[in-house]
């Protein structure tokens, strides 16, 4: 089993560590431990009661949720750095979907009652947990405006954009993830997402490489997909 301390560089890279700091970050490890998962490993189940908080050092996981009549879809993708799903852990409720490993993933488990006692206890944690779920609800309002207002080539801009820094204003996005789950991410067919991306190739502004994406101006794509 991984020792937590070989990912200290990975975990310093997590705004939710960065905000703890050192001392509350090393609390939470203490008792924690990683795992490495295969692409297709189920680590969670809709319905499941939360035993870990889990923080993704490397991967993508879709978290899948699943209706009444068993159809399902992705309803978001995390990469590292990422902490999940903490709400269900705080409150020790059910998980609302489940989480599946997009790629091959490494993770750190940590206890969900270290956690709980963590944020209850430790100024550090209780902000960086504030500031997580901060970012979640922004994340989880920005998705709703996305299915609900924009186009389908305005939702893949924003989420190519998104993989490459702002600042840079170019660069090249990689995308691990199997297209199937970018696109019901995405709320669009496969179909629908492979004819944007090489429309926006066409255009000249990106150009596909495999599962990589090179973006020659983050600013233009963006501008270009409202006209």
């Amino acid at each position: 089993m991984p020792d937590p301390s070989a990912n200290l560089e990975l975990l310093r890279r997590s705004a939710f560590f960065a905000t703890a700091g050192e001392a509350a970050g090393a609390r939470l490890l203490r008792p924690s431990f990683t795992q490495q998962l295969p692409r297709g490993a189920v680590m969670f189940e809709q319905n499941e009661k939360p035993d870990f908080l889990h923080l993704l050092l490397s991967g993508s996981v879709g978290l899948v949720a699943r209706d009444e009549t068993g159809a399902e879809t992705i309803v978001e993708i995390f990469g590292a750095g990422e902490v999940f799903l903490a709400p269900a852990v705080i409150l020790e409720l059910p998980y609302l979907a489940s989480a599946s490993t997009l790629t091959e993933v490494r993770v750190l488990m940590i206890p969900a009652p270290t956690f709980r006692d963590g944020a209850a206890a430790d100024a550090g944690i209780a902000r960086a947990t504030t500031e997580l779920l901060a970012r979640h609800w922004r994340l989880m309002v920005d998705q709703v405006v996305d299915l609900k207002l924009r186009s389908a080539d305005r939702r893949v801009a924003r989420f190519l954009a998104r993989r490459v820094p702002e600042e840079q204003g170019a660069g090249s996005a990689e995308l691990p993830e199997p297209r199937s789950a970018i696109a019901a991410r995405l709320g669009m067919t496969p179909e629908t997402l492979s004819r944007t991306l090489n429309a926006m190739e066409s255009e000249g502004l990106i150009r596909l490489s495999g599962k990589r994406v090179d973006i020659f101006d983050r600013e233009k794509l963006l501008v270009r997909r409202r006209q």
